[in-house]
């Protein structure tokens, strides 16, 4: 296999396993959802910048060019609206329904950059979607909705920031966080107390800023440099997978029915996809 290609590959499945935790320590601080983005954004970019200037220590913290300006910004909305999206509905909802991320990446990627999917790409897609449609049936006429909806926005810009980080793959877009992480901190400003938090919640924030979110997500933003939009967006199904478990785990918050169902069928059909690429591409490379 392409050593290059096994490094994008190892480098998304580990920021998202990191990932994995972030439901689990957002349902842990116990403070409103603005107040907990300020200090998400601000620590975030922190220390993205320390990693930044460690790794390359002549280069600029900050770039004005139109792909690091939409990278930063697409990020900034996807995180405000996954955190706010977990304080209206349940976490596997939001995770599953922010699987839908390959449909989006694909057809993002196909108008925007030209890259084409495999014909089983879109008939996973297509599987994975009636997936979706499942985890939502009953959220129609209940509160949740709002929280749902939220997440399946999330899922789109997430999608778009990863097409956009590949069209300019040449290039390390890591600074971008900086810049995204003080627009999220200075957006959510508005609406929070930022000392609001008291005892175990100053810990657990620090945990999930200053360790968790950085390293998932340099990680993240590295890995799809390497491989294609789409299979990141199937990479991100680990998340899926593990973040429900842990808050059932830790915090007894089950998934419904629905979510199970939903999810499983989703899961195992990317997973199932994610199987077929890998074998072709051993063969391709055995010819």
């Amino acid at each position: 296999m392409n050593t290059d290609y096994l490094k994008g590959f190892l480098f998304t499945s580990l920021g998202v396993l990191i990932l994995s935790f972030d439901a689990l320590l957002i349902r842990l601080i116990d403070v409103e959802s603005f107040s907990l983005l300020f200090w998400r954004g601000l620590l975030m970019s922190l220390m993205v910048a320390l990693w930044c200037r460690y790794k390359h220590p002549g280069k600029p913290l900050f770039n004005l060019d139109w792909a690091s300006t939409r990278s930063s910004l697409l990020f900034c909305a996807s995180s405000i609206l996954f955190v706010t999206a977990l304080y209206h509905t349940s976490v596997a909802n939001v995770l599953v329904i922010i699987s839908a991320q390959p449909l989006f990446a694909a057809i993002i990627a196909r108008v925007f950059i030209g890259e084409r999917s495999a014909p089983i790409t879109w008939i996973a897609i297509a599987i994975s979607m009636f997936g979706i449609g499942w985890v939502m049936k009953d959220s129609w006429s209940s509160p949740n909705l709002k929280g749902d909806l939220m997440a399946l926005v999330c899922g789109t810009m997430l999608a778009a920031k990863f097409v956009n980080d590949r069209s300019v793959k040449h290039r390390d877009m890591t600074p971008a966080l900086i810049t995204s992480g003080l627009l999220i901190s200075v957006i959510s400003l508005f609406g929070a107390s930022p000392l609001a938090l008291s005892g175990t919640d100053w810990g657990w924030m620090l945990l999930l800023c200053v360790i968790i979110i950085p390293i998932a997500f340099v990680l993240i933003t590295i890995g799809p440099t390497r491989i294609s939009a789409a299979e990141v967006g199937m990479l991100m199904l680990l998340e899926t997978a593990c973040g429900p478990l842990l808050v059932w785990l830790f915090l007894d918050e089950a998934p419904s029915l629905a979510a199970l169902q939903g999810g499983g069928l989703v899961i195992t059909t990317l997973l199932l996809h994610g199987y077929i690429q890998w074998r072709r591409s051993i063969r391709k490379e055995t010819m």
